[in-house]
């Protein structure tokens, strides 16, 4: 069964997706930028992970801290804040 969360994370709105034995051996979880801007782990705003299977199944508050541990591990990384630097910047081209 697909459980859903909507989080909040640096100000955006993102919909979590976890379902636990999505293909009996794997586990499944889905992030979607409400905005569909980037994310530091995906440039479309969408991200599709597979993992697992995790004994025992995690709870959505177990997905929802490891979701945010990603972006934030990610969002520290040079890529991230040359694209949040770069989308400060005006262009006139």
């Amino acid at each position: 069964m697909t459980e859903h969360r909507t989080i909040q994370w640096e100000g955006r709105g993102i919909r979590l997706s976890y379902t636990p034995r999505w293909a009996t051996q794997i586990d499944h979880v889905e992030m979607h930028a409400l905005d569909g801007a980037p994310l530091p782990v995906t440039e479309t705003g969408y991200r599709s992970h597979f993992f697992g299977p995790v004994d025992p199944v995690l709870t959505m508050d177990e997905v929802e801290v490891m979701m945010r541990d990603w972006l934030d591990s990610e969002a520290a990384k040079p890529a991230w804040q040359e694209h949040l630097k770069s989308a400060q910047q005006l262009s006139l081209f």
